[in-house]
């Protein structure tokens, strides 16, 4: 099947528990892209982005499991790739060195190794500075050389929460593609500063404005990426899913899917309804369909099912769906908050900055 650049396809894997093996990673992940249609280059780097930029255990569901990889490593080289033009590279932070960093705590040396990967840590590699057509913080961004000059891209998050995107997918896993500073996008940066004094106030968008700058900075991100007109595809692993905040804290839960596709607001955003949240009220999702990079609406998403090749029905999606919400919490001074409200409307990120703001211009706390 033929990958069409504005649907999103999804395979199943049944799964009861919140832990798996290597081997059920895997298989997900090889069953479903031998099932699709690629272009592959016939040479160049194939590069795959996982979401491991911590040292966390593959089972934590913090990191791109190693075996979902390993399953897409094994169909490309059933599709042809040689092995040796496979790289599966990172910008990683809160190293480890006496415990072996992420590739090694995480499994994904010796997974790489069994199969002859290179891994690359793109921490001190070159990078070049890439335009952002209609930038609206960034006007350019330092993307590392092992992406701008690949053959193909493959992103590959994990389904989990976090703190502060709410759900942490496809377009916020780019960011571990940006040389540092530039890549901390969740601080007050130096493009920040001259909005630093009221950068807790709330605008009109319900959050303050450190929110809508981080969301159009990663708007401002896939903006950068799609410029360079690489062949790319997302590719989410969404076996187990966790809540929380994409650290920590949090629980993991059986979900049974994967999803692929190449319009990255469209993956992010059947993946954030599949972990029962809405699609239309997650501020990085509203920030991108403003902006015109794609869809937030699911009626508006065409999803295919890769057992059978059919469009889904909303009631067939509706039964993928999970039925326990996968909710994104955020730390405040009396412990943890959700992220959305009983009403489906969120609460903005960094309650008590925000509130301190409002109390000092004379304006009532916003409610958790």
């Amino acid at each position: 099947m033929r990958i069409d650049s504005e649907r999103v396809y999804l395979f199943r894997a049944g799964i009861e528990v919140n832990e798996a093996p290597f081997e059920a990673y895997r298989d997900l992940a090889h069953e479903a892209l031998r099932r699709v249609g690629l272009a592959l280059p016939e040479d160049g780097t194939v590069l795959l982005k996982p979401n491991a930029t911590v040292l966390f255990p593959a089972e934590k569901r913090i990191v791109t499991h190693p075996g979902f990889l390993a399953g897409m490593a094994d169909a490309l080289v059933e599709k042809g790739v040689d092995a040796g033009r496979l790289v599966v590279a990172d910008g990683q932070s809160g190293e480890q060195p006496e415990n072996g960093n992420t590739w090694k705590g995480a499994g994904y040396t010796r997974m790489a190794d069994s199969r002859k990967l290179t891994l690359t840590e793109l921490n001190d590699r070159p990078s070049r500075n890439v335009p952002v057509p209609g930038g609206v913080v960034f006007e350019a961004y330092p993307i590392y050389r092992d992406v701008t000059d690949c053959a193909f891209f493959f992103n590959v998050p994990l389904a989990k929460c976090h703190n502060l995107g709410c759900t942490t997918l496809a377009i916020k896993n780019l960011m571990g593609i940006l040389a540092r500073p530039e890549r901390h996008l969740c601080h007050i940066q130096e493009v920040d500063r001259p909005h630093e004094n009221g950068i807790w106030r709330l605008t009109d968008s319900g959050l303050s404005l450190f929110e809508d700058r981080f969301y159009h900075k990663l708007c401002d991100l896939v903006a950068a990426l799609r410029s360079l007109k690489i062949p790319r595809l997302c590719m989410v692993d969404g076996l187990v899913g966790r809540d929380g905040t994409a650290f920590n804290e949090g629980e993991n839960y059986p979900l049974g899917w994967t999803l692929i596709g190449e319009n990255e607001v469209h993956v992010d955003a059947v993946a954030t309804y599949l972990m029962g949240l809405d699609t239309e009220a997650t501020p990085y999702l509203r920030f991108a369909a403003m902006r015109g990079l794609g869809s937030n609406r699911l009626d508006e998403i065409e999803v295919v099912d890769l057992a059978d090749g059919g469009t889904m029905t909303p009631q067939a999606l509706e039964a993928v769906r999970s039925r326990k919400t996968l909710m994104p919490i955020a730390r405040y001074e009396d412990g943890y908050y959700d992220r959305y409200r009983a009403d489906g409307s969120v609460v903005p990120w960094r309650i008590d900055d925000v509130n301190r703001q409002r109390s000092a211009d004379g304006l009532e706390p916003v409610a958790i």
